[in-house]
């Protein structure tokens, strides 16, 4: 059985994924220039240009701060911003699971 006749089956197809990635990629645009204080995990891998199921294992792992609420994470958005403004200030790769653990050191529990 091939990828596509599985999402077939499901009911939930390329098209499907395709605009669920664009609705999360709009609503990330709106709340980071209306500055909202929190992302989804949805919106957060868009800004960052990950794929969500990646952004979900490094939050479950702690290399990625999260908050959760009754199951379900969310992400500060203060954090992406901080994470690109250290790539940036150090002009090379930023290892996130790192940089998350110098933040715990930092700041105190996540």
């Amino acid at each position: 059985m091939t990828v596509e006749t599985l999402a077939d089956e499901s009911g939930f197809g390329r098209a499907d994924r395709n605009q669920s990635r664009e609705d999360a990629r709009r609503s990330a645009v709106r709340k980071w220039a209306d500055r909202v204080p929190s992302l989804t995990i949805p919106e957060a891998a868009e800004l960052c240009s990950v794929s969500r199921e990646h952004l979900y294992r490094l939050v479950r792992t702690g290399a990625f701060p999260a908050v959760r609420m009754q199951g379900r994470y969310v992400v500060p958005a203060a954090a992406v911003e901080q994470l690109f403004k250290t790539a940036a200030a150090v002009a090379g790769a930023v290892e996130v699971a790192e940089w998350a653990a110098a933040r715990q050191i930092e700041g105190g529990p996540r």
